[in-house]
């Protein structure tokens, strides 16, 4: 690409482009080109009639104009359909373990390292994604009950086309890829495949205490990150991390 006008996917709106995707997939989706938070949504529906006997409920906008990040964050938006604000709905048998959240920051990591592997991906605990030293994604995940139904809402937030100009730590995917290789519609589609079965994936995983490989990937993608004060040394069953100086808890990040 040459700039974003060259770019097959300009003049795509990336929420509405992908719930085009998911219902072509058999995925139900709500689609609306703006929400107040997909999450918001996701939430206050998540035992109607429409999605609680759905395994899979996805929820797509082009806008949010409520947009959250852990605690009191503010997840910044850019132009509309310029980035991808998505909650995958997904039903629960049982409460997962906290572990459940490096292993959805993992499957993302997986599917972005499947359909763009020259990038220079890593993963900010507890759930941001990087680029070099420039945040282009995150992830929000809620566990929530109504009497013996639950739902696992994973929601992430993902810079595509472009980043909000405020924000001087953030970039976008376009603004990395190398002007001989373009974002094509073709890639967008293989990384939600690609996304939607590591995240279906990580959640099966979610219920016993993390593999010694699910470890191992999970301190490589950490100690990818640029930001990083220290490397991490260890990250044991319970995702308890350790490095030279200190012990972290990753419920407590």
């Amino acid at each position: 690409m040459t700039s974003q006008n060259d770019n097959p996917l300009s003049d795509i709106r990336i929420g509405q482009f992908s719930a085009r995707w998911a219902k072509s997939h058999g995925i139900p989706v709500k689609f609306q080109t703006e929400m107040t938070s997909t999450n918001l949504i996701a939430r206050d529906e998540a035992f109607s009639e429409d999605v609680e006997k759905q395994p899979l409920y996805l929820y797509l906008c082009d806008l949010q104009t409520q947009g959250k990040g852990r605690g009191s964050n503010k997840w910044a938006t850019s132009v509309s359909g310029s980035q991808l604000f998505s909650t995958w709905s997904f039903a629960l048998s049982e409460t997962p373990l906290p572990i459940l959240s490096p292993l959805m920051g993992l499957a993302v990591l997986r599917a972005l390292f499947a359909t763009w592997p020259f990038l220079e991906w890593s993963l900010k605990a507890p759930n941001d994604i990087y680029i070099d030293d420039k945040k282009i994604a995150g992830i929000l995940l809620e566990t929530i009950s109504q009497g013996d139904q639950k739902r696992l809402l994973v929601g992430l937030g993902f810079n595509v086309l472009a980043a909000p100009k405020e924000i001087e730590t953030a970039t976008h995917l376009m603004d990395c890829l190398d002007i001989d290789t373009p974002l094509l519609a073709q890639d967008w589609v293989a990384f939600l495949e690609r996304l939607v079965f590591e995240l279906t994936l990580s959640l099966q995983e979610g219920y016993e205490p993390l593999s010694s490989t699910t470890q191992a990937n999970l301190l490589w993608a950490l100690n990818r990150n640029e930001w990083l004060e220290e490397k991490y040394q260890k990250i044991d069953e319970s995702a308890n991390l350790t490095t030279k100086s200190k012990k972290i808890s990753w419920t407590s990040l």
